[in-house]
């Protein structure tokens, strides 16, 4: 279970900065995302011919941030640790209900599922680590 407000951060938002290895050193791109709660996974669309997705099926241990900064004093994010996998049909409805044109598009549902979170909010000047 999620502190209440983490799981508000997460609900606010859309999109998610994700990084993975490739044979130089780290890759990264951008993903819209939906939350499943009862897995602790975000999920995303893409495509599997897409350089992430490849790499990320290579080696499915990825990391991700959300953050939205407004003024240095009110910073807010989150740096995940997640484990990258193909989706369940049930998040594949959670993603759908969020974004309704995916349905219309022919990339693939994928899952993020957290394994370490970190958030960070500087108005509260408050970290919370957790691991699962």
């Amino acid at each position: 279970m999620l502190d209440e407000r983490i799981l508000k951060y997460i609900k606010k938002n859309k999109l998610l900065s994700w990084a993975m290895q490739d044979e130089e050193g780290v890759y990264i791109a951008n993903a819209f995302y939906a939350f499943d709660e009862s897995s602790l996974s975000f999920i995303i669309a893409s495509h599997t011919y897409t350089k992430h997705i490849k790499l990320a099926f290579a080696n499915p241990n990825i990391a991700l941030n959300i953050a939205k900064l407004d003024k240095i004093a009110f910073l807010k994010g989150l740096q995940i640790k997640a484990l990258f996998a193909v989706a369940t049909k049930e998040q594949e409805n959670i993603y759908y209900k969020r974004f309704a044109f995916a349905r219309f598009s022919d990339a693939n549902i994928f899952s993020l599922k957290i394994k370490y979170l970190k958030f960070s909010d500087n108005a509260l000047n408050k970290k919370i680590e957790l691991t699962f």
